[in-house]
């Protein structure tokens, strides 16, 4: 299973998500400048979120959508994004719209060891 991670800083926290283009093999679409995607994220409780990305100068931003997943949970600077390339059941073959599981996590200190928790 393909995976991008990225720990959010405060821009990705209050404007919008930027994840290089060299991360973008998870997702079955060919990209170019000015190119324009849809991922559908499913988050762990089974919730499914609908973004809409813009590559713009080597970076994909997704803006759509998420600032209003971010609303739902107690995110934070310095956590960490997970993005899982997955097969759903009913995939109809459409590449315009890439398929991938979410996760956040945050890694705390207990007891002189960092552990991952998670946030969503």
């Amino acid at each position: 299973m393909s995976m991008i991670s990225k720990q959010l800083t405060k821009n990705d926290i209050e404007k919008s998500l930027l994840i290089p283009t060299d991360s973008f093999s998870i997702f079955p679409v060919q990209f170019e400048e000015g190119c324009f995607f849809n991922v559908t994220a499913v988050d762990g409780a089974g919730k499914a979120w609908d973004f809409q990305c813009f590559v713009q100068q080597s970076k994909g931003i997704v803006s759509v959508g998420w600032l209003q997943f971010l609303s739902c949970i107690d995110v934070r600077v310095g956590d960490t994004v997970f993005l899982h390339r997955k097969s759903m059941d009913g995939d109809d073959g459409d590449d315009s719209t890439a398929k991938v599981k979410i996760e956040v996590k945050r890694k705390i200190r207990l007891m002189g060891e960092d552990i991952w928790a998670v946030v969503l």
